[in-house]
């Protein structure tokens, strides 16, 4: 889903859910979006202007572009990340 189609779905407060997920090369993150639909809930991903997956370098980096759209709460999915320090 590109960020145009998002604005629509906001502007039609049909947005039901945000997670943000590490990307598969665990670099960055990505934008799943799950919004209502005439066949029920779906889910799309974000992505660029140009297709392909929309990847973020940070968290700050998705809140900000998040923000600016008018959307200000999503979940953080940590699982699956890699090469994090132990719990003291």
């Amino acid at each position: 889903m590109q960020i145009p189609k998002l604005q629509i779905l906001i502007e039609a407060d049909a947005v039901r859910d945000i997670e943000v997920n590490p990307n598969d090369t665990a670099t960055g993150w990505t934008v799943q979006i799950t919004y209502a639909s005439r066949q029920g809930e779906r889910c799309e991903i974000l992505e660029r202007q140009r297709g392909g997956v929309r990847g973020f370098a940070t968290l700050d980096a998705v809140a900000r572009c998040l923000a600016g759209l008018g959307l200000t709460a999503f979940r953080v999915n940590a699982a699956g990340l890699t090469g994090e320090d132990e719990p003291l």
